[in-house]
């Protein structure tokens, strides 16, 4: 029997060792030799590619050093709150995402989690990504990132935790009650994604706004699978353009005016105060004690305003993570009694097929007969770069 393995050990073992297909190498190469500020973004990019290409031990080792750089910003800490703060965050030109981003990050690490059969750790990963949703706003009651919401519940209902799970569902169903509620007995997740990322841009004067628009050049807007001789619509989990261009609900174009007023302020104020700095000097260099102080006093209001002034930045940051989808459907139902392969269809806004998305994925099921089915309409380097 050993004889007889070897074989097919030497053979898997060039499958592992098998190099990375020219797209990932070449995405590989950029979260090395790119700006240090990019790194979390192109690790992001990078391990959507791999887990496309179906290289899951290459997208999680870039998923968990991405989030290792945004949760030591973004934890539920004190340090880590203090590392929000005004100075600090607007000085800052590191990536770490905006929350929507930052949610996703944590979606496709659970992903990955459910698909190795480890439960535990992807509902872990779902409710970091829905308290990411939640430093929206800095209130850690407003997330509403449907999608996670559902997914936790389900990890919860896969792994027999009952109350966990219906607590769960019972929010979802109070934010998304279109979303049904899967069945009791059912083991199987299918998730389809579909259109391209939401598109950050700048606006206004001197790019100073932050506006979000739709991915562009994408027909799809629906999903459905061929199932038992049936065909069986799929449920819209998530707008995640929705969810770039929202927070809280409220549409958020134009976020950054009011810096760049602030900023503009600022910098009348070190103008101002450093001229009359100026005018006085000569006076008060001659002076001692109080009003000596009170040169250096107003000197210092002068110095900190410009301090100011640099910090707050007037343009928009128009980074933004260009392999993310458009929406995400789910699917829950009993596992099939011989699990095999499922056709999957992706349909325009009139509900007509569109031919060239079709696609015929195999269902992984785990050894305690926990199911999950993951299908994106598009490759991961099909992208808009603005």
């Amino acid at each position: 029997m050993r004889v007889l393995l070897a074989p097919l050990l030497l053979l898997a073992s060039a499958v592992i060792a098998a190099p990375a297909p020219p797209a990932l190498t070449a995405a590989l190469e950029k979260v090395e030799t790119d700006a240090p500020a990019n790194q979390v973004l192109n690790q992001l990019q990078a391990a959507t590619l791999a887990l496309d290409l179906g290289r899951d031990d290459d997208a999680g080792r870039l998923f968990d050093e991405a989030l290792t750089g945004v949760t030591a910003v973004y934890a539920d800490s004190p340090q880590a709150a203090a590392a929000r703060g005004l100075w600090r965050n607007e000085g800052s030109k590191d990536y770490k995402g905006e929350p929507y981003e930052r949610a996703m990050a944590f979606y496709y690490r659970g992903l990955l989690d459910m698909q190795a059969g480890d439960y535990e750790n992807a509902r872990a990963s779902f409710k970091s990504g829905l308290l990411q949703d939640a430093f929206a706003e800095e209130a850690q009651n407003r997330a509403d990132f449907a999608l996670l919401l559902f997914l936790e519940a389900w990890s919860s209902q896969v792994l027999g935790a009952t109350s966990l799970a219906e607590e769960r569902y019972a929010e979802l169903a109070s934010l998304r009650p279109e979303i049904p509620r899967p069945g009791a007995d059912h083991r199987l997740l299918i998730i389809a994604e579909t259109g391209k990322a939401p598109r950050k841009l700048q606006d206004g004067v001197g790019g100073n706004l932050l506006v979000y628009r739709r991915g562009k050049r994408f027909t799809e807007q629906g999903a459905q699978i061929r199932i038992n001789g049936q065909v069986v619509r799929m449920s819209p989990a998530e707008d995640i353009f929705w969810q770039a261009s929202t927070r809280g609900g409220r549409p958020i174009d134009g976020i950054l005016e009011g810096k760049v007023q602030f900023k503009q302020g600022s910098e009348r104020v070190a103008a101002n105060t450093a001229g009359a700095v100026a005018q006085i000097a000569p006076q008060l260099s001659a002076q001692s004690g109080s009003a000596g102080s009170a040169a250096v006093g107003v000197a210092l209001v002068a110095s900190v305003a410009a301090l100011v002034s640099t910090n707050i930045k007037g343009r928009a940051d128009n980074r933004f993570w260009n392999n993310l989808p458009d929406k995400v459907h789910v699917y829950t139902l009993p596992m099939p009694a011989n699990p095999g392969e499922l056709t999957f269809e992706f349909l325009d806004a009139s509900g007509t097929v569109i031919p060239e998305l079709t696609q015929t994925r195999r269902i992984q099921v785990d050894d305690k007969g926990r199911g999950i089915l993951w299908v994106r309409a598009r490759r991961a380097t099909d992208v808009d770069s603005r």
